[in-house]
C-alpha cells in the first residue's frame, strides 16, 4: 500500500532535463530519486523501493530497453514509463512488449506526464493489492464453529472479548493447546472496526527458523539463495487488518527485535532491502507457554512481551468448564450430520462418557473425537459403547481429580505422556506441544521410562 508521497526513480542522462523534471515532479507531490546512467538501476530499486520508474531509453552504460527487461524481471509489478526523444512506433512496441506501462515521446507536456504517472501508480497499487489479498487469503483462519457455551468461564471470556475487540491495542491470548485461542482471535477481529480487512494467521512454530524473517517481512529478489522473485511478507498481507501470531513463544530470539519495531512503530524492512515500509496492523498473539518465565530465562525479549501483552486474555481449559462439553459435542455432531448426510444423535450414556473425560487436548481433542464418532458409529444414535470403542479404544475415559487412577506423580506423568502419544498418533513433537513441555524433555522422560529398575 502506497502511503505518504509516492517515490519515483527518474533515470535520465541529460543533466539539465533531469534536474528540471526532478524539480517539477517534486512540485507535483512526488519524492524523486535521480539517476543518470543505465548501470545500477535495479540496485537503486532495491535501495529506495520506488513506486514507479520514469526511464529514458538512450542511456550511457546499459541500454534503456535492457534496463526495462531487468526491471520487469526483478519486479513485474513495478510500473515503468518509458520517456525518450528517440522514439518510433517500432521502439514503442518493443518497450510495451518488454513490460513498460506506457511510452511517452519527448518533449512531453508536464500535464500529460503527471496524468500518466497517476494512472501507472493506480495500476501498480491495484496489482500489489491483488497479490496482498491473495497472500492474506492463503493464510486466513479457517471458519471455526462458534458455540454458545453456558459455563461461567465461557461467559466471562465472551464479555472480555466484547470489551476489548474495539481497541487498537495488541492482545496476548494465553491457554493450553486446543482451547480455541485462534477462534478467540478471529472473534476479536470480526468484532473490530477492521473486520472487513484481512485476518492473517502465522503459525510461528511451523516456519523454519531461517525463513521466519522472510515470511513475516518479505524479501527482495536475490536476498538469499532461492529468492528468485520479490515477495511481500505476511505483515504486508495483513495491512489494514489483523495479524494473528499463533504460538508466538516459538519465535527465534534473533527475529524478535524486528518484530518489536513492527509492533512499536508499524515499520517493517523486507530481507535484503534498505528501505523500511509502513504498515497498519493490529497484532494478536497466542501462546500455551509461560512467556513471563521465558522472559526470566532470557529466551523471549521483555520489551517485546510488554508490547504484545498490552491486553491479555486467558482461555480456560475444557476440564475447568465441563458444562460446556455437551453443547460443544452437540454442535460438532450437527456439523458431522450435515457433512455425512445423515441424522446423528447422542444417548444419555454417550454424553455421560464424554463428560467424564478430562480432555487434555481440550476442544480440539473433543472435536476430533466427534468427527471419529460421526464416521465410525453404526447407528443414528451414538451410545456409551460407541464412545468407549471409537474414542477411548476400549478404555474407560480418564476423569478429573476425583477419579484419578493413582496419586503417584510419576505414574500420572507417564499416563499423560502415553495418552498424548496415542492422541497424536505417535508424533512426539505434537505430543510435547500438547503436554506443554520441550521435545528434548519428552525424549528424556521416555528414556527414563525405559530404563530397568536399579
Amino acid at each position: 500500500m502506497v502511503t505518504g508521497k509516492p517515490r519515483l526513480l527518474l533515470v535520465e542522462d541529460d543533466d539539465s532535463l533531469r534536474l528540471v523534471l526532478g524539480k517539477e515532479l517534486g512540485r507535483m507531490g512526488f519524492q524523486v530519486v535521480q539517476h543518470a546512467t543505465g548501470n545500477g538501476v535495479v540496485a537503486l530499486v532495491d535501495q529506495h523501493a520506488p513506486d514507479l520508474v520514469v526511464l529514458d531509453l538512450k542511456l550511457p552504460g546499459t541500454p534503456g530497453l535492457d534496463v526495462l527487461v531487468q526491471l520487469h524481471g526483478h519486479d513485474p509489478d513495478l510500473p515503468v514509463i518509458v520517456c525518450t526523444g528517440h522514439g518510433s512506433v517500432a521502439m514503442a512496441v518493443q518497450a510495451m512488449q518488454r513490460g513498460a506501462f506506457d511510452f511517452l515521446q519527448k518533449p512531453v507536456l508536464l500535464d500529460t506526464l503527471e496524468a500518466t504517472i497517476t494512472r501507472a501508480l493506480a495500476h501498480g497499487e491495484l496489482r500489489r493489492e491483488n497479490h496482498r489479498l491473495r497472500r492474506a487469503a492463503a493464510h486466513a483462519a479457517s471458519g471455526a464453529l462458534v458455540v454458545a457455551a453456558p459455563s461461567a468461564a465461557a461467559r466471562r471470556l465472551d464479555q472480555q472479548i466484547a470489551r476489548i475487540a474495539g481497541s487498537a491495542q495488541s492482545v496476548l491470548i494465553h491457554g493450553e493447546s486446543g482451547t480455541g485461542k485462534e477462534l478467540v482471535a478471529r472473534r476479536l477481529h470480526q468484532s473490530s472496526d477492521r473486520h472487513q480487512q484481512p485476518f492473517v494467521v502465522v503459525h510461528c512454530g511451523a516456519i523454519p527458523k531461517q525463513l521466519v524473517e522472510s515470511e513475516l517481512f518479505g524479501h527482495v529478489k536475490g536476498a538469499f539463495t532461492g529468492a528468485e522473485h520479490k515477495r511481500p511478507g505476511l505483515f504486508e498481507a495483513a495491512d489494514g487488518g489483523t495479524l494473528f501470531l499463533d504460538e508466538v513463544g516459538e519465535l527465534p530470539l534473533e527475529v524478535q527485535p524486528a518484530l518489536l519495531r513492527a509492533v512499536q512503530f508499524g515499520e517493517i524492512r523486507p530481507v535484503g532491502s534498505d528501505s523500511p515500509r509502513q504498515v497498519s496492523v493490529r497484532l494478536i498473539a497466542a501462546t500455551h507457554r509461560d512467556l513471563r518465565q521465558k522472559v526470566a530465562d532470557q529466551t523471549f525479549r521483555e520489551d517485546l512481551f510488554y508490547r504484545l501483552a498490552v491486553l491479555e486474555l486467558q482461555v480456560p481449559p475444557l476440564r475447568e468448564r465441563s458444562e460446556d462439553i455437551a453443547p460443544l459435542a452437540h454442535s460438532f455432531l450437527a456439523r458431522e450430520s450435515q457433512r455425512g448426510g445423515r441424522v446423528l444423535a447422542f444417548d444419555d450414556g454417550a454424553l455421560q462418557r464424554l463428560q467424564q473425560h478430562a480432555w487434555p487436548g481440550n476442544v480440539r481433542e473433543l472435536e476430533n473425537a466427534i468427527v471419529r464418532l460421526g464416521v465410525l458409529a453404526d447407528g443414528p444414535v451414538i451410545s456409551a459403547r460407541d464412545v468407549d470403542e471409537h474414542v477411548f479404544g476400549g478404555r474407560r475415559p480418564t476423569s478429573g481429580p476425583a477419579g484419578l487412577p493413582t496419586l503417584e506423580l510419576g505414574e500420572l506423568e507417564q499416563l499423560a505422556i502415553q495418552q498424548a502419544l496415542v492422541q497424536c498418533g505417535g508424533n512426539k513433537t505434537k505430543a510435547a506441544a500438547m503436554l506443554g513441555i520441550a521435545l528434548k524433555t519428552l525424549y528424556n522422560k521416555l528414556h527414563t521410562q525405559d530404563e530397568p529398575p536399579a
